[in-house]
């Protein structure tokens, strides 16, 4: 009998200090059993071992769990409003061959506009928000940074008109706390009003800017292959809140590293030159994303020293492969310089994260630019004063004070 209420993975004391309750975890073994809310009975992976096999391994391990016998997905998708239904349909729910069908017609679209051209904006985006914060002693950088850029870069990505950036923000403010039944109920008035502002801007003359990504999504072809305005609209709301969400906690997560690390700061201000090796840190240090979407075993098989039954479902619970001592030195230690720096904070195998290259990038011009600004940057509170929400699956600050000036 297992207790399946022993490791707690969602409280804000949990993701103020996670190191402990995850070498716990893999101490009882590469995969354990937990009752996650919303989301049921679980086993997570919980090496770094076991959380590569089980993304790598998409012939055992299902994404879509019709492919492991279940229907339980599509009897929920026929009860959901279409608006919502839809959402279902973008590529991270499917396996090969639509999978790979869909990352194509994605991937043509995204090469049509590089990292590279992309930073001039990063850049001046970050300037306008920082140029807010001039003369202020206090600022709370969750609010009036980390959040505001990583928005501000999708919907410039996207094409979408600036004026509406704020109505993102008002529409998804209420989805913050995943691990609340009650609260992702409230907050589907909000994805719904996002969703159907995403699918008349997808039209031709819906208000979308030529050059972003909306149109190259539109355009997108690859032998007589396109986008259906169903899949264009989901792709959009999966871009908008991966490309959002996890950015902002990633880089506030940084910052907090930082600013909590003194001697690692100081040697980053030293040595500029040390950011990407820095932000490969953060990304394991932080794990703003802590686990993965779900996994079902496509047949019964023995894995891991387990056996296991068609339909049981998996997650690899990436926050513990980042700390796991069989692949890091030192593991608890934040450590800018580490070398090599084998995370798992963007995946693996199939469903390696689609904007890993725009997410390092905003978080290194990001943290760049607010440190140039302000030298004399520290934390406005306590350390036990720091607030964390209590999420399901990401690491996520709830306010970060900081003092700009001496």
């Amino acid at each position: 009998m297992f207790d399946e209420r022993r490791f707690d993975i969602l409280s804000p004391e949990f993701h103020a200090n996670p190191f402990t309750t995850l070498d716990r975890m893999r101490t009882e073994g590469p995969v354990v059993r937990l009752r996650l809310p919303i989301v049921g009975r679980t086993w997570l992976a919980a090496s770094h071992e076991s959380c590569a096999e089980l993304l790598k391994n998409s012939q055992d391990f299902a994404r879509d769990p019709a492919n492991a016998g279940s229907r339980t997905q599509e009897r929920i998708l026929k009860v959901l409003p279409r608006t919502l239904g839809l959402l279902a349909s973008n590529m991270l729910g499917h396996d090969d061959p639509e999978h790979r069908r869909l990352r194509a017609l994605v991937d043509d679209a995204f090469q049509r506009r590089t990292i590279a051209a992309l930073k001039p904006t990063i850049v001046e985006m970050a300037d306008r928000l920082l140029d807010k914060l001039d003369g202020k002693p206090e600022a709370d950088l969750m609010t009036e940074f980390c959040r505001d850029l990583p928005l501000s870069i999708i919907c410039a990505m996207l094409g979408l008109p600036e004026k509406d950036h704020d109505r993102f923000k008002n529409w998804l403010g209420g989805l913050k706390d995943t691990a609340n039944v009650f609260a992702v109920i409230r907050a589907i008035p909000g994805v719904i009003s996002v969703v159907r502002y995403l699918r008349r801007v997808s039209r031709p003359g819906g208000g979308a800017r030529r050059e972003g990504l909306i149109a190259a999504l539109r355009e997108a072809e690859i032998e007589g292959q396109t986008l259906s305005e169903d899949e264009i609209v989901s792709m959009m709301f999966l871009l908008f809140g991966a490309g959002q969400e996890t950015t902002t906690h990633l880089i506030s997560g940084g910052l907090y590293a930082l600013l909590t690390n003194r001697d690692q700061l100081s040697r980053l201000r030293q040595d500029p030159g040390l950011m990407p090796t820095c932000i490969e840190e953060c990304l394991r240090y932080v794990s703003p994303v802590q686990m993965t979407k779900p996994r079902f075993a496509t047949r019964d098989l023995i894995w891991q020293g387990r056996q296991f039954r068609r339909g049981e479902m998996f997650a690899a619970f990436l926050a513990a492969a980042n700390c796991d001592p069989a692949r890091f030195e030192q593991p608890h230690t934040f450590d800018i310089t580490r070398h090599p720096n084998p995370h798992l904070s963007f995946g693996t195998g199939l469903h390696f994260c689609l904007g890993f290259q725009l997410a390092r990038a905003e978080a290194s011009i990001g943290i760049q630019r607010i440190l140039d600004r302000f030298p004399d940057l520290r934390l406005a509170r306590r350390l036990e004063d720091t607030k964390w929400h209590k999420r399901l699956g990401i690491r996520a600050l709830a306010r970060l004070p900081v003092r700009l000036a001496a």
